[in-house]
């Protein structure tokens, strides 16, 4: 084996052990930065609210699909249709850091 051919494998393996590091760290940092729910909590629904508002302002760091669902089942309601003063009840979320 020529030594550039040495060379070009020792560099080859050494990036794919870099990239696969990478991204092992990138999903340990998005693992812990899920914010899991803790409680619950009754809000009155403002001018303008829509449930995918409301999910992105009290758990920013969670899909907001997840969390709309999540306050569907809390309130049992079955469409995305909410209305000024209604209360709903919704998820508490902390930071597992």
């Amino acid at each position: 084996m020529t030594k550039h051919k040495r060379y070009s494998i020792i560099l080859t393996v050494t990036c794919l052990v870099v990239f696969i590091m990478t991204g092992v760290i990138m999903a340990i940092g998005h693992l812990r930065a899920q914010q899991l729910p803790t409680d619950v909590m009754e809000i009155t629904v403002a001018y303008g609210d829509t449930l995918w508002t409301i999910a992105k302002d009290i758990a920013p760091y969670t899909d907001p699909r997840k969390v709309v669902w999540e306050i569907q089942q809390l309130n049992q309601i079955s469409s995305s249709q909410i209305y000024p003063g209604q209360t709903l009840l919704v998820p508490i979320y902390e930071v597992d850091i």
